[in-house]
């Protein structure tokens, strides 16, 4: 009895550790699978950034392209690849931040407005490539632009970012402030209107009060260009008032 008995109590005790081994090793694996799952599902529970990227590169590209420009060139810069957003359960807002669409260094706002909310701004560069007016030689300052001093042209508009005239249209009959190379288009800041009076010249005054119109002569006491307001004379009360240049020799007088 006590010799089966020792086996019994042998065995057993085997049995048990045997047991307990299998155990560990099954929780073992078990916890390894868990960890996996869980590294797996907060990977797909973060955007992928390169695909951000991606989608930013076709967004500015279609915005640019249907601003009727002739070809579109788009750089998106890289982001911190320690960024973590978390994936949006919505579709992506982008919002280009460039209101007169003609590239350059501009950002888009990419925002997730859904379950977890969250908003960024991504930089690029945008070439935009446009059919503009430009200058068909060299001018100076002060001369008045002509039509034959015009041509057209496709050019990147993305290093005119204080805006250009886009047709020969806008520009007969200004004048120049600065000087123009021959293919270069012309920059607002670059263009004046004509001097249409200058300080001396006899000047058609026109006075309006409600329904009444009187005009007289007068005498501009400085030069004058269309829209700009200078001193006249009135020549026959003596009186200076102030007028608004309305065309070449012609004022309307201001109150």
């Amino acid at each position: 009895m006590k010799f089966r008995s020792f086996y019994k109590i042998f065995f057993l005790r085997s049995l048990s550790f045997k047991l307990k081994d299998v155990a560990k090793n099954i929780g073992s694996a078990g916890l390894l699978m868990l960890t996996l799952i869980q590294s797996a599902n907060a990977q797909a529970s973060i955007e992928n950034i390169e695909q951000l990227r991606t989608k930013v590169a076709q967004f500015l590209t279609v915005e640019y392209e249907n601003s009727n420009a002739s070809k579109v060139e788009v750089k998106v810069n890289n982001l911190d690849t320690r960024l973590r957003l978390t994936k949006c359960d919505q579709d992506l807002s982008l919002i280009l931040k460039d209101p007169a669409k003609n590239g350059g260094n501009v950002n888009v706002e990419v925002a997730c407005k859904g379950t977890s909310s969250w908003t960024i701004l991504v930089p690029s560069l945008a070439k935009v490539y446009r059919l503009v007016a430009t200058a068909s030689r060299n001018m100076q300052r002060g001369e008045v632009i002509s039509e034959s001093d015009l041509t057209t042209e496709v050019i990147d508009v993305s290093n005119y970012r204080m805006g250009f005239a886009l047709t020969p249209d806008a520009l007969v009959g200004k004048e120049l402030k600065s000087a123009i190379n021959k293919g270069e288009a012309f920059r607002n800041s670059a263009l004046d209107s004509p001097l249409v009076i200058r300080r001396g010249d006899t000047v058609s005054m026109e006075s309006t009060v409600g329904e009444i119109s009187v005009k007289t002569n007068g005498t501009a006491i400085s030069d004058g260009r269309i829209g700009q307001q200078i001193r006249v004379k009135n020549l026959q009360s003596a009186r200076v008032i102030n007028a608004k240049v309305v065309a070449s020799g012609r004022v309307q007088s201001i109150f």
